[in-house]
């Protein structure tokens, strides 16, 4: 399964797919509760819902999720209602994450084979009746002609707030696919570029910041690290993981990850040292101290399939690794320090 994390009413909250149709469910890890909630369909001629990848946000004291799958395009839902807020059927879904850009959050999407991720806003909804308009059309029509100097005033639409970025492209299933965060206190996405190599994209001025050549083994996963002061590119492909200077466009010496080829990435601050998470195809975790470069303890195994989903967090005042893997259980970990 693929999960997100939120905190609601001060709680620290996973949300995720069980990856079974129509279905999402949220664990409380403080009182190890689960709960199952059933998801309206986006659209009733493709009754199939597919969460194999998903994201999450608290919007005015409510989850929304957003995701899909392979089968089905990204669509938004109030996770407790069930109900749909928007969707976007075309195409399918391979990653999705919370983007977090200071005060507003986004939902990052990747579609892997295909160029070009998007941005979603998790606060937007189509309207109640939005689906209403062509039944309502004639009766508009009859109004107009009674009195044409009324004019009905034009209802903004909730893909207003789309981003599409073309020149980026997501070759992995996994939500480190696409990093996004702030640089300079600038909103930026990270991914693999169009045209090759690794690309540092400014949203607001729709061009790239920053761009890498391309490594031995190609980047399909990312994150944004602070280390030293400074913001640098966290990438992995292969059993490779390497850290990049968006000033000089120029990467580090890479570190060999132990285990097999790297399918997820995560990276933060634990105890005010900067850290990278990976996991790999064969279901190894790996703990990284990026300050000095090395891998923290020993690698973690007790999933035994490719990993997908990664977090780290605070569970009483104890930082823990939170992981998920194709077809296995979400595991927790003991951060090693």
């Amino acid at each position: 399964m693929d999960f997100d994390l939120v905190t609601l009413n001060g709680r620290l909250i996973l949300v995720g797919s069980p990856d079974r149709d129509r279905l999402a469910c949220t664990w409380d890890p403080a009182s190890h509760r689960w709960a199952q909630y059933e998801l309206d369909v986006p659209d009733e001629e493709f009754p199939y819902t597919e969460l194999t990848s998903i994201g999450a946000a608290v919007v005015d004291g409510r989850i929304v999720i957003g995701g899909g799958g392979d089968h089905q395009g990204f669509a938004m839902w109030d996770l407790e209602t069930g109900k749909v807020r928007l969707s976007a059927q075309e195409g399918g879904t391979s990653s999705v994450v919370r983007a977090d850009f200071g005060d507003r959050s986004r939902l990052l999407v990747g579609f892997s084979g295909t160029w070009g991720v998007e941005l979603w806003d998790p606060s937007v909804a189509e309207p109640e009746d939005w689906h209403d308009d062509d039944a309502d059309a004639d009766d508009l029509e009859d109004e107009d002609d009674e009195d044409d100097s009324v004019t009905e005033p034009e209802r903004p639409s909730p893909y207003d707030s789309l981003v599409n970025i073309e020149g980026l492209e997501c070759k992995s299933r996994a939500s480190s696919a696409a990093a996004a965060g702030l640089l300079a206190g600038r909103p930026v996405v990270v991914a693999g570029g169009r045209d090759g190599g690794v690309l540092v994209w400014d949203i607001e001025e729709e061009r790239h910041l920053a761009k890498f050549d391309n490594l031995d083994e190609t980047p399909t996963e990312f994150a944004l690290a602070s280390v030293d002061g400074r913001i640098r590119v966290l990438a992995a492909g292969g059993q490779s993981l390497v850290l990049g200077d968006p000033e000089s466009n120029e990467w580090g010496e890479p570190l060999t990850v132990p285990g097999d080829e790297v399918s997820c990435l995560t990276a933060g601050t634990v105890y005010g040292r900067p850290f990278a998470v990976t996991g790999a195809m064969d279901g190894t975790i790996c703990v990284w101290d990026l300050a000095e470069q090395r891998l923290l303890g020993q690698s973690l195994r007790g999933h035994i399939s490719e990993v997908l989903g990664l977090r780290v967090a605070d569970l009483d005042s104890r930082p823990m690794i939170i992981s998920s893997a194709h077809c296995d259980s979400v595991r927790l970990w003991e951060f090693p320090l």
